[in-house]
């Protein structure tokens, strides 16, 4: 059989749809021989990496409430209302969410693990906004020829999920080595790229972004993560379609990322796009090209 990569997508709470796909594949005994994630699907990669039963996944996910990985900055709005009030006061404002609630859950989660304790291959990724260079958190050892990138190799599962799921003005950024680190699909939305420096025989991508904008947007948080949306997965297509062998979407529509009501409905969509080409992928992986 062919090595298979699996690349998971970026996509806010929409990410727990990979946990429906990694069931399937799991159900139908076709291994992962390497993963990637951005954003959201950076969870599910490190978790997946690091040892936890898919199972257990679900089970978290069905337990969680937003109060668990939401911690606003509260300090951080009031000190920059303030400024905008006291005229001999200034104060910036990096982002609406801390971050730190879910760093500390993807470390215990993880069990404190850094990506030279996992066996599974594994990347993730971020991206420094001071010299927009894409950063690759991994445990493997290549290179990306002809791209603007930074490999990192020595870093806490919990630190590289806090660099790539930090989405613009939403959480504040992670300060690591000296670097400013937002949301990988900033650069990398699906990380097709990765899985295919690691090199995977058969990669398949799953895109959490193929939807019909059907709601309104009302609110900062709400604006930017549909202005996000429409320029990340929209001009990501050529990655996917040069590298991935399988691209899936799952069909979740739009959720908020404290729609934790909803993680069940979002796991069951995973399920069935995996399901969907379950054929095809078992297909795809029999035999090498010629």
């Amino acid at each position: 059989m062919k090595s298979l990569g699996l690349a998971l997508g970026g996509g806010g709470l929409k990410g727990l749809a990979h946990i429906g796909v990694l069931e399937i594949m799991q159900e139908n005994n076709i291994p992962i021989n390497m993963i990637c994630g951005t954003s959201a699907g950076s969870i599910v990669a490190a978790l997946y990496a690091s040892g936890m039963p898919v199972h257990k996944m679900e089970k978290i996910a069905a337990s969680l409430k937003p109060s668990d990985y939401i911690d606003y900055n509260i300090l951080g709005i009031v000190k920059y209302l303030t400024g905008l009030c006291l005229p001999n006061y200034q104060a910036k404002l990096d982002g609406i969410i801390k971050g730190d609630s879910l760093e500390e859950l993807v470390y215990q989660w993880t069990d404190g693990k850094s990506l030279n304790d996992v066996s599974m291959p594994l990347s993730i990724i971020a991206v420094d906004i001071d010299s927009g260079q894409e950063v690759v958190f991994t445990n493997q050892e290549f290179e990306l020829e002809g791209r603007h990138v930074k490999i990192v190799r020595d870093a806490l599962l919990s630190e590289a999920v806090r660099a790539s799921i930090s989405i613009p003005a939403t959480f504040v950024p992670l300060n690591f080595e000296g670097m400013q680190m937002i949301d990988g699909g900033v650069r990398s939305i699906v990380p097709v790229t990765a899985a295919k420096a690691m090199g995977a025989q058969y990669i398949l991508a799953v895109n959490l972004g193929q939807e019909t904008y059907d709601t309104k947007v009302a609110g900062m948080i709400q604006i930017i993560s549909r202005s996000l949306n429409i320029l990340t997965y929209e001009t990501s297509d050529t990655a996917e379609e040069i590298f991935a062998d399988l691209i899936i979407f799952p069909r979740v529509g739009e959720v908020h990322l404290d729609d934790m009501d909803k993680a069940e409905q979002i796991i069951r969509a995973g399920r069935r796009a995996a399901k969907e080409h379950i054929a095809e992928i078992k297909n795809g992986l029999q035999t090498l090209s010629k």
